[in-house]
This record gives structure tokens, C-alpha cells and sequence, in this order.
């Protein structure tokens, strides 16, 4: 939780008041002096103890909260946690700060870091998968307001494409205006760096064939986000070629990203020591209402914390809000 102050304090407080008049009141002044100050020292060194505080002294992280919207973020935690309780610190401060809906997160490296975060957020709790051997993918979601119904790890005999870490698949079921709705959300960790481009495409192929059957038998509103790991509008166009099985197939999916990619500005970068937007949010056809009324931004938490890229990540957030039709 955001600590809202450096000094934990005993409580003691004393009101004292006197009627003597000015002269009358100098000797007991002194005396008052001599005794009380002593208390007080005594007091503010056996009572106070020191509290460590990651508080920003400039920007605030923002709270993206709406009770008409559903907020959700996407972040890599690059080798959560990479500076072990000073991140873990700073990671659980964020998530309450910013009070999304749902986080999916990638590279979750100590599984039981994480849990202790979501222990010590009583709004929250997470599904964190269980088939892959190192950088875990994982979903926090607000528990009074979402009812995860079916989870699954895709592809997970057949996660060559995926380098190891299947996409999570988690289906919630939520209330709006009286209705169940349910919302399909799929953490996806695409393969980086060397034959990277190949495998996103073959990857790609086969998450598309999945979804286009899924929504053939009538499954509806998915939600793809993750670190795709390729910038829609690089400029040797490999994010073309990486997601080409989407970006052909306008007619049932979109990225809600693509604005931001288009950009190129490093302001909007989501992978900010490179310039570049490789952490998209894809949705299916179900769901173009809902983008019509929505809002997606990169959350620039390396203008909050200085040390952001050391303690945190290479990775800013990307949010996408939604009002459900």
C-alpha cells in the first residue's frame, strides 16, 4: 500500500494550559524546560522508527479506476523481481496507485513474489500459469468484480513457437447493467530475437486459426494482451510479417494499440531504451463497439520514478479502458 508519510509515531500528545501571567510563568517555564524536553528526545528516539518510501516527489502514478469503465494493463516486469524487495516494493505500490481492472503480466521469474504483492492487495487476486518452466505469465484481476470460470494454457504441447511460455487463456464472467458478460483474456509472451520474427509469425498463424474456430462456435470478446515483442511499424516491417495473420484478417481482429505504434514517438513507446511499441492489445469483432468508446495509453512510469529501468523494468504499461456496450 502507498505509504503516506516517512515516520511512524507513538501517538503521545499532551495539552497543557496555564493561567499564570507572563512574570509569573518564567521560573515554571525553565523548570517545564529543563523537564519535558528530556521526554520528548526520549520519546522521538525509542518510538519513532524510520519507514523506506519509494513515494515520487514529482509525478503521481495516476489512477486509472472508472466504475463505468474496465481497465486492462499489460506490463512486462522484466525478471520479476530483478531487484528482489526494493521492486517488489515498488510494484505493489503501482498496481494500487493505478487500480486496474486486470494486470497480465510476462516475465514473472519468482511466482511466490507475486503472490505475497496480491496477498497484501485485498481487492485482488491472480492466475499465474503452470507450464512454463521460467518466465511466467500471470493475471490479476479484481475478485469482487470478475469470476474466472475456465482457465488453459494454449498450445502447451506445442509451445516451440511460443518459446516455452503458452499463452494463458483465463474466461471471467461479470455483471453489467444486470446482464452476465463474460470476457475471454489471453497473456501472450512472443518469442524475442534471433529466428524471433519467424517463430511470432508461426505463433501468430496458429493463435488466429485458434480464435477464428473459437468465435466460429460462437465464443466472443477476447482480449489478447501481452509483450508481442515486435513493433507493428518497424521499419523493416517485421511486425508485418510477425502478426500478418491478424493484420489480414481486419474483419475479426484488431490491435487497439495500433494509434500508438503508428505514432513512433519515444513518448508513446512501450520499450522506451529502443523507441519502439512491441507491447500490443488485440481484441476480436465482438468487441469494435466497445473500442469506439474506449481509451488506450502507454503509462510513462519512468517520469515518476528515476530509477524505474533499474528497479522495475525496460517495460512501460499499456492500458486499454473500456465501456461495455
Amino acid at each position: 500500500m502507498i505509504q503516506k508519510s516517512f515516520t511512524r509515531h507513538c501517538g503521545y500528545s499532551e495539552a497543557i494550559s496555564s493561567p499564570r501571567s507572563p512574570q509569573s510563568q518564567a521560573p515554571s517555564r525553565r523548570l517545564f524546560f529543563f523537564h519535558f524536553v528530556p521526554i520528548i528526545l526520549l520519546l522521538l528516539f525509542s518510538c519513532a522508527e524510520p519507514v523506506d518510501s519509494d513515494l515520487p516527489t514529482g509525478p503521481q502514478v495516476p489512477s486509472i479506476d472508472s466504475d463505468a469503465s474496465i481497465s486492462i494493463v499489460t506490463w512486462n516486469i522484466e525478471n520479476f523481481p530483478q531487484q528482489g524487495k526494493r521492486t517488489t516494493d515498488r510494484v505493489e505500490l503501482i498496481m494500487d496507485s493505478l487500480n486496474a481492472d486486470f494486470y497480465c503480466l510476462q516475465e514473472i521469474q519468482d511466482k511466490g513474489a507475486l503472490e505475497d504483492i496480491v496477498d497484501q492487495l485485498d481487492q485482488y487476486s491472480v492466475i499465474i500459469s503452470d507450464e512454463t518452466s521460467f518466465m511466467h505469465l500471470a493475471i490479476v484481476y479484481k475478485q469482487d468484480s470478475f469470476l474466472p470460470i475456465y482457465t488453459e494454457s494454449l498450445f502447451a504441447s506445442n509451445d516451440y513457437n511460443f518459446a516455452s511460455r503458452p499463452p494463458l487463456l483465463v474466461t471471467f464472467l461479470y455483471e453489467h447493467e444486470g446482464k452476465e458478460q463474460t470476457l475471454n483474456l489471453i497473456d501472450v509472451h512472443m518469442k524475442c530475437c534471433n529466428d524471433g520474427v519467424e517463430r511470432r509469425h508461426q505463433a501468430s498463424i496458429l493463435l488466429n486459426d485458434y480464435l477464428s474456430n473459437k468465435m466460429a462456435w460462437g465464443d466472443s470478446n477476447f482480449v489478447i494482451p501481452g509483450d508481442w515483442n515486435d513493433d507493428i511499424y518497424d521499419a523493416d516491417d517485421s511486425g508485418q510479417y510477425s502478426f500478418e495473420a491478424f493484420l489480414n484478417n481486419g474483419d475479426s481482429f484488431r490491435f487497439v494499440t495500433d494509434s500508438l505504434a503508428a505514432t513512433g514517438a519515444s513518448r508513446d513507446a512501450s520499450y522506451p531504451s529502443y523507441g519502439s511499441f512491441i507491447d500490443n492489445i488485440l481484441i476480436s469483432r465482438s468487441l469494435f463497439d466497445e473500442e469506439r468508446h474506449s481509451s488506450t495509453s502507454t503509462i510513462r512510469l519512468d517520469e515518476v520514478f528515476g530509477d524505474y529501468s533499474s528497479v522495475v523494468s525496460d517495460h512501460r504499461p499499456v492500458v486499454w479502458s473500456f465501456k461495455p456496450q
